[in-house]
């Protein structure tokens, strides 16, 4: 759990988490955006949730990562878009004219697969 979820699971505001911890509320900030804090701060975030500066510091690092990766999923290569964008090509059914790209058991096959999605959404 971040310290940012601690402090809402106290229904605490900023300011209010602050006050208990005798930080300033910049420093509060910086603990909640995941930015470096001395560990005397740390110490007071420790105490005021009943944890050890381990296991914040631990909730911190895990939060970074996923962060870090979750920016990573977002950007996409232009080799990867153009692999999207030809699979969103692959499940359109060609309009009259144009050339489809699978052969006519392909198009079978993922006609029926969306047919089958289309049942199974709720």
């Amino acid at each position: 759990m971040s310290i940012k979820q601690r402090r809402l699971t106290k229904g605490w505001t900023q300011e209010e988490l602050a006050l208990h911890t005798g930080l300033s509320t910049r420093t509060i900030q910086r603990a909640e955006n995941g930015k470096s804090i001395g560990a005397e701060s740390l110490k007071c975030l420790a105490a005021v949730f009943e944890t050890s500066t381990e296991n914040l510091i631990q909730e911190q690092h895990m939060n970074s990562a996923q962060n870090v990766q979750n920016q990573e999923n977002v950007s996409l290569t232009e080799t990867e878009r153009s692999a999207i964008k030809y699979g969103q090509s692959l499940l359109k059914t060609p309009k009259n004219g144009e050339k489809d790209p699978l052969s006519g058991i392909e198009r079978k096959a993922v006609d029926f697969g969306k047919a089958l999605l289309t049942k199974l959404k709720p």
